[in-house]
């Protein structure tokens, strides 16, 4: 590391030698090491002896050095005193809101104590349907951030939100893990293979005219779409473009609904194969095929993505590519400990797999089906305009 020089101009000489200091501790943290001497310090930035104190003593304040009495100044535990900070944007309180999201979080902080360190959930108010270019919601966490509270931070966050946070981490060494690319290390979902799998079992079931649902990412640009076009391509099958549909939002009021609608709308020509990428359309595409009369699956065969544990009632029978929140909740908690503990990570993304789960006898499922629909003429509905189920 080049030595830096103060800059003789500015008043305060001693925030100058701590801001030094403290990107040396933190571009090596070693625990116990000593210091170099009050004496050796003033001769090395020509300046006062009280100078050198002053700095010091913000970097003690900080955590980041501890002097012994009659012994000298000692680079200190730069984990004793913080905690793992767990951050999701979205209102974990709107039942719109991604079932991923609100458990995942969760479950993050639960693993994170199991393993001994103290954890807290910091949860924001951003709507669900809303990908946010404003500041970030959760003010207790930037108040952490500039505290220097964090020892590492697990982040489900809308990527826009990174600068206001992210560049203060990294000039603290505080290793951030999640599913966005600006991440320290990425924790995410195998996007690749879900499409190619949902794909491959379509085609492996005679169907030949598919249909894409996924939604808009990052100002607009193709995510699922292009995998899906390079797995037909590969099969010698034509993609319909006008059979691939992208909601805005997946959590935005009637997602699903009207992308399927519009789909089946497209000529006379219909799909006879549907891949729904983010099971926030399902429930919205679920509706619509119900009310256009689609037989599931004789006219139309379903694959979905799907969150393990998310209690969503499929009325039909439909092939689901099940994602483990609780898994991924595991792998990104260790994930940081690892880091957190200077064991080597690999710099590549960690990406997770869906498990293909076929339904149950189509036969049982339509029986079942006929129950409830029974069941239902005796449900009323509440003042609310919802079914109690």
């Amino acid at each position: 590391m080049a030595i830096k020089t103060l800059k003789r101009s500015h008043a305060n000489l001693s925030q100058q030698i701590a801001a030094i200091l403290r990107e040396e501790i933190l571009s090596d943290p070693r625990p116990g090491q000593r210091l170099a001497s009050i004496e050796q310090l003033a001769k090395r930035f020509e300046v006062s002896f009280i100078t050198v104190r002053e700095g010091l003593t913000a970097l003690a304040e900080e955590g980041l050095i501890e002097r012994r009495v009659g012994s000298g100044t000692y680079v200190g535990d730069l984990t004793k005193g913080r905690h793992v900070g767990v951050l999701v944007e979205w209102d974990i309180s709107d039942p719109r809101t991604s079932y991923f999201y609100r458990r995942t979080p969760q479950r993050v902080v639960r693993f994170l104590r199991a393993n001994g360190w103290p954890a807290r959930l910091y949860a924001g108010h951003l709507a669900p349907d809303e990908e946010s270019l404003r500041p970030p919601t959760c003010t207790d966490f930037l108040e952490a951030v500039e505290r220097r509270r964090l020892g590492g931070v697990v982040a489900f966050t809308p990527d826009q939100t990174f600068p206001q946070w992210y560049g203060v981490l990294e000039k603290q060494r505080v290793p951030v893990v999640g599913p966005d690319e600006k991440c320290t290390r990425r924790v995410t979902w195998d996007s690749t293979a879900l499409v190619r799998t949902g794909v491959d079992y379509l085609l492996s079931h005679g169907r030949r005219r598919l249909a894409l649902m996924e939604y808009h990412w990052r100002e607009g640009r193709p995510r699922f779409v292009e995998h899906f076009q390079a797995a037909l391509t590969g099969a010698g099958v034509a993609a319909n473009e006008r059979w691939i549909r992208r909601a805005p939002t997946p959590c935005a009021p009637q997602a699903g609904w009207e992308e399927f609608r519009a789909i089946w709308a497209e000529g006379r020509e219909k799909p006879d194969g549907l891949l729904i990428c983010n099971d926030n359309l399902f429930p919205g595409a679920v509706m619509a095929i119900l009310q256009l009369g689609i037989r599931v699956p004789e006219d139309l065969l379903v694959v979905t993505h799907f969150n393990h544990g998310s209690g969503m009632v499929c009325p039909f029978p439909v092939v689901k590519l099940e994602f483990d929140p609780d898994g991924y909740a595991r792998t990104a908690g260790a994930t940081l400990l690892k880091l957190m503990r200077h064991e080597p990570v690999p710099e590549a993304p960690v990406l997770l797999p869906h498990e293909l789960v076929e339904p149950e006898d189509s036969s049982r499922s339509l029986r079942r089906l006929d129950r409830a629909a029974e069941s239902a003429n005796e449900i009323r509905m509440t003042d609310m305009g919802v079914v109690e189920v």
